[in-house]
């Protein structure tokens, strides 16, 4: 049999002198370590990112300028900035996904809904990983046609989805306790008011004065850090969950013999 046990840590204690089949790795998850980690490493990246499209839009050229810009650079795909950030969001559905599990080991009445959360953020770092949401500009536009804070039209399903999400975690969040509760509202208002509420502005500035501007770049800026803050935020909240409402969860994978 081989177990693997999951507990709050990063470190693993194998044991060398045990046979494989018999073995039981132990993960642990420092929670706090993790939350300074994650948003140091995001402050890094908006700070290079809004350094980048400083120096691009106001100062002279200089060594390795356009390399930093590529790799941070807030809006791109496939740079640091958005590893970082769908790696976040699939760490989040990760941690829900654990919650789901031990939920659904109970048949506690919430386990389809922290089932259901895990499924949106994985598809949320999807989403951040390919930009999904990017693809419903053009339908959205031939079916209406919008203008100013709707320019980028993405944001009416998107919306509704966000609405849907909340309405149907109302019952859920008057259960949770209420520290809980209070973070998942922050980190949902932080995530939402960035992915959604700025977009809205670049739409309107983006009508205005067009998409290659300081300004424009300065909200997309605003945007990132928000949802970075909100999905940290998230995380933090649901390894506190972890801590307080399931203090003795262990998650063990074994492998019987056929």
């Amino acid at each position: 049999m081989k177990d693997v046990t999951v507990t709050s840590g990063f470190s693993t204690q194998p044991a060398p002198h045990v046979p494989i089949s018999n073995s039981r790795v132990v993960l642990r998850l420092r929670g706090p370590a993790l939350i300074r980690v994650l948003s140091l490493t995001a402050a890094l990246l908006v700070s290079l990112g809004f350094w980048g499209i400083y120096s691009v839009t106001y100062l002279p050229d200089y060594f390795a300028r356009d390399l930093i810009v590529s790799l941070t650079y807030l809006n791109g795909e496939t740079n640091l900035a958005s590893l970082f950030s769908t790696l976040l969001l699939l760490l989040v559905a990760a941690v829900l996904g654990v919650i789901a599990l031990a939920k659904a080991a109970t048949h506690d009445a919430y386990r389809r809904v922290w089932t259901g959360l895990a499924l949106l953020f994985v598809f949320l770092g999807i989403d951040e990983g390919v930009s999904l949401h990017e693809l419903l500009i053009e339908p959205v536009h031939r079916l209406v046609k919008v203008e100013g804070v709707l320019y980028y039209a993405w944001v009416v399903p998107y919306g509704l989805l966000a609405l849907a999400v909340m309405v149907a975690c109302a019952r859920f969040l008057r259960h949770l306790p209420q520290a809980v509760r209070r973070g998942m509202l922050l980190s949902g208002a932080l995530y939402i008011s960035g992915a959604l509420g700025l977009e809205l502005a670049e739409g309107y500035v983006h009508t205005l004065m067009g998409r290659h501007t300081f300004v424009m770049e300065v909200l997309i800026t605003a945007e990132e850090a928000l949802e970075m803050a909100g999905s940290i935020l998230f995380l933090a909240t649901l390894l506190r969950y972890l801590r307080l409402g399931l203090p003795g969860l262990e998650l063990r994978l074994s492998q019987q013999p056929d």
